[in-house]
């Protein structure tokens, strides 16, 4: 018999008896195997009598779990699988009872395993558990890889899944375990999946329609919906769902660790287990003799993955052997995986969605940015060479290096996230990491309207000021969200135009087609073929372009972006470091003078007046919100400096009791001078917003 290397089990639960969970549950399992491959087991846990709905297609015919009672010492993958019952291929059934007589039978030690002995035949386990309640339902938690709680589109049914959700975070079950989708959603309904994703604050995967029809001819047919009707809403809708499941790993085993889950009953003692493991792994497979080779080469690195997986379970069964549960000990697996081979405890952070900023302050001190706010994790490096070592694997297949030649470095990961490291003798206590993750989507303006960091007005003029190829600067702190708000601003030059693009690190993501990327390079190992930002500038004037973008001023090439857009190059953007718009101007002013040519400051000074038409100040405020805090428009020179007037700016007027800031948004009167340009190009900006105060 063909037995696999360990299914996935994902237990399915409704925040309320209306919610349609069993629906979701039967056609998660009968489409898991179109996208995950293999078999799907469906196991019915409504308990102590199974499902109605499962009767209506059938799935009232198979044998159930509490039958196994008697022979529970003898269980085998081919004793198992003569009980369950195929409905297809690809499917098959188990209730855990058929009756209340097996009920009392059944227990939670034997539900285990028959589950663990279900991995072996199926990749994928989908359990149909009803609401988070009864004897089994702990181990069922226990046992699950993922938890997709169905709810009710309504204001009761949000109420109670927040409750669900709030319940599962207590058991310490990780953020990417849990799937929420609505269900039975009828047609208008006034809980849509961006309300239901506002209230909850999570993504909702996917919306189930209430449509009756094709569920009546599904039944008829005594199939799920999702085979019967492939195209009807339902399972198209489905099939978002399916696709989430699908792409999610091993995730509640990788939640944060309970310590009544280790056998020894302490964190340190399961920390000395993984660092015994860690060592005699890198020592039988010796790692470090091929690691450059494998970081280069994704085939060598799938290879010594599958060998060191193996070596790592092995040496589990040798080192560890009081370990018992199953979780824990693919959670101890993965850990020493994550060490010799991947980033170490920074593979969950990376992973986390909410995470948006790592700070590692030597091994024993990681810090995450999470909201806008700093908070200190529970997750340590085994040593501070162990940090080295990850910071090695991330600049090596890049071709930089970190030694004490070069003991800072820039550099990025895969996804695109940025890396700064820094180590001895630079850095006192040991080496330092900082990752800026990369953002997979950039927030729309109605998002930044919906968070309050702008009003829909000023959202309006920044589109009109753009549009008008108004030369614009953001102006911000660090993390104050410069490049999110360059990318929304980027996004409203027309499609017709040819936009040039230099940054750093390459972080913009545009939607128009007609977009040239460049990206500075740094030096190599020899210190050679360095490629600055302001050498992308020049050459960038040499493409034609209509804009041009930089994703940070920082330097010398302050001079050439601002010739560039005196020269016939209006409406291009870039970002700086500064906390006000006038500072943002005096910080452009001084980055001018590093471009090495002796200009006078007045002659600069003029280039910068003459040049940049609007500073949009961004800031992040003390709750962690971000909110754009001036908009100003430059307005010229005088003897006294640069004349700035505010358009819009964000008055503090307040805290809630939970530090919360509160402030409005006000316009001063002023009416920037485009708005005139704008007006006989045939674009009319009601002048009203500039005149009312807006909340």
């Amino acid at each position: 018999m063909s037995v696999g290397p360990g299914g996935k089990i994902t237990l399915v639960t409704g925040a309320s008896g209306a919610a349609g969970a069993t629906t979701v549950a039967v056609n998660l399992a009968a489409a898991l195997p179109q996208y995950a491959g293999g078999r799907a087991l469906l196991v019915d846990a409504h308990f102590p009598v199974p499902a109605f709905e499962l009767s209506r297609i059938g799935l009232d015919r198979a044998r159930a779990m509490g039958e196994l009672a008697p022979v529970m010492a003898k269980l085998s993958p081919e004793l198992l699988s003569g009980y369950l019952t195929s409905f297809s291929p690809t499917l098959a059934a188990m209730p855990i009872v058929s009756d209340v007589q097996q009920a009392r039978q059944i227990t939670p030690e034997a539900v285990k395993r028959v589950l663990d002995m279900a991995r072996r035949l199926f990749v994928n386990i989908v359990v149909d558990a009803g609401p988070l309640s009864g004897t089994l339902m702990s181990t069922l938690l226990d046992q699950s890889d993922a938890i997709c709680v169905v709810v009710e589109p309504s204001t009761g049914g949000l109420q109670r899944a927040h409750y669900v959700l709030d319940y599962l975070r207590t058991l310490q079950i990780g953020r990417d375990a849990v799937l929420v989708c609505l269900g039975r959603v009828p047609p208008r309904s006034a809980i849509t999946l961006e309300i239901a994703q506002n209230v909850l604050q999570v993504r909702v995967s996917a919306a189930i329609p209430e449509d009756p029809s094709p569920v009546q001819e599904a039944e008829t047919r005594k199939q799920p919906v999702f085979l019967a009707l492939p195209r009807a809403a339902v399972s198209r809708e489905m099939d978002r769902l399916v696709r989430d499941v699908a792409s999610r790993g091993l995730r509640v085993a990788q939640a944060v660790l309970k310590p009544s889950e280790v056998a020894a009953s302490s964190q340190a003692q399961f920390r000395d287990v993984k660092a015994r493991l860690h060592k005699r792994l890198i020592s039988e497979i010796d790692l470090r003799k091929g690691e450059m080779d494998y970081m280069k080469d994704p085939v060598k690195l799938a290879e010594l993955r599958r060998r060191a997986e193996a070596k790592v379970e092995a040496l589990v069964e040798e080192e560890a052997p009081e370990i018992t549960d199953r979780s824990v000990r693919l959670r101890v697996i993965k850990e020493v995986m994550d060490e010799a081979l991947g980033l170490g405890p920074l593979e969950d952070l990376l992973a986390d969605p909410a995470v948006t900023e790592i700070m590692v302050n030597g091994a024993q001190k990681i810090y995450v940015e999470r909201k806008g706010k700093l908070e200190l994790t529970h997750v340590q490096f085994l040593s501070n060479d162990h940090l080295r070592l990850v910071i090695e694997r991330i600049v090596a297949p890049i071709g930089r290096r970190v030694d004490e030649k070069v003991p800072l470095v820039d550099a990025r990961l895969t996804d695109g996230s940025r890396v700064n490291a820094i180590i001895p003798p630079l850095a006192l206590d040991g080496p330092a990491l900082t990752i800026r993750k990369f953002a997979k989507s950039y927030l729309t303006v109605e998002d930044l309207v919906k968070f309050g960091s702008l009003t829909q007005q000023m959202a309006t003029l920044l589109a009109a000021a753009v549009r008008a190829r108004q030369n614009i600067v953001v102006s911000g702190g660090t993390g104050s969200g410069k490049t999110t708000l360059l990318n929304l601003l980027a996004g409203y030059i027309p499609s017709d135009e040819r936009i040039v693009t230099i940054e750093d690190s390459a972080e913009l993501r545009l939607a128009q087609d007609h977009v040239v990327r460049l990206e500075s390079r740094p030096p190599n190992i020899e210190g050679e073929g360095a490629i600055t930002i302001r050498d992308l500038v020049k050459n960038a004037l040499r493409m034609r372009p209509d804009r041009v973008v930089i994703g940070e001023c920082r330097g010398g090439e302050t001079l050439d972006m601002l010739q560039a857009m005196n020269t016939g190059h209006d409406g291009s953007l870039t970002t700086v470091h500064a906390n006000t718009p006038t500072d943002a101007l005096s910080r452009i002013e001084t980055m001018s003078l590093m471009s090495g040519l002796d200009l006078p400051a007045r002659a600069i000074r003029d280039q910068i007046a003459a040049a940049v038409h609007l500073i949009v100040q961004q800031a992040r405020l003390p709750d962690g919100s971000r909110r754009i805090t001036h908009i100003s428009e430059v307005l010229g020179l005088s003897e006294q400096g640069f004349e700035v007037s505010d358009i819009f700016v964000f008055t503090q007027t307040g805290l809630t009791p939970e530090g919360k800031v509160i402030g409005q948004f006000v316009p001063t009167g002023h009416v920037p001078r485009f708005v005139d340009k704008l007006s006989r190009r045939g674009i009319v900006l009601p002048r009203e917003i500039f005149l009312h105060q807006t909340a």
